[in-house]
């Protein structure tokens, strides 16, 4: 059975904070490990390219405290058909 991660980078935020953008998804099945990449990580001041695996969100659910970025905002959906 394979096991699914996401493949996230890091970001400095402008109060000198960081955060982390999911750029791909990574499947790890009996030692073998696919990477599929929907964005490439761009290196960092020191010239460093930076990719970190972390457990996949569920929904909307917060991001963990830690420090993987901010909670999203969930969506307001109304199902209601104006016409």
């Amino acid at each position: 059975m394979s096991t699914r991660k996401d493949i996230c980078t890091p970001r400095k935020k402008k109060d000198g904070g960081t955060y982390w953008v999911k750029i791909g998804t990574a499947w790890d099945n009996d030692g073998k490990v696919q990477l599929v990449f929907d964005a490439l990580p761009i290196p960092d001041d020191q010239g460093r390219v930076v990719a970190n695996l972390f457990e996949p969100r569920t929904g909307d659910a917060p991001r963990a405290a830690s420090g993987r970025g901010e909670a999203r905002q969930p969506a307001d959906l109304n199902d209601e058909v104006p016409w």
